[in-house]
């Protein structure tokens, strides 16, 4: 199945980092259009980036990550208010699952599975 997810893990803490604000950005001629936005579950998870019955389409994507409220809601500050990551969709069968590993001060990302 195709789509786009996410998953984010605080480092700090330990734990998954719930209810933290994601939106997911498509390029389009151009310019970037905002296709969703989602905060994370219990377990820290979006399962699906995608509204209901949407396929993900070959092109360049970005998921901005409101890292710095989240840290500001758990009593503490971040170096960056915000993370965005750029990815490219080249192959639209495929599943693009997007995890970020966060800190106040630092951050990691890769394509899961």
């Amino acid at each position: 199945m195709s789509g786009i997810s996410t998953h984010v893990l605080d480092l700090t803490r330990g734990r998954p980092a719930a209810g933290v604000e994601v939106r997911l950005w498509r390029e389009a001629g151009g310019h970037w259009e905002e296709v969703s936005k989602r905060k994370t579950d219990a377990d820290g998870r979006v399962k699906s980036m995608l509204r209901e019955n949407e396929t993900v389409e070959s092109g360049r994507y970005r998921l901005r990550f409101e890292t710095g409220e989240y840290f500001r809601e758990h009593g503490g500050e971040a170096l960056h208010p915000f993370v965005e990551v750029a990815f490219e969709v080249r192959n639209a069968t495929e599943h693009y699952h997007v995890p970020l590993l966060v800190t106040p001060h630092s951050y990691s990302t890769y394509r899961g599975s």
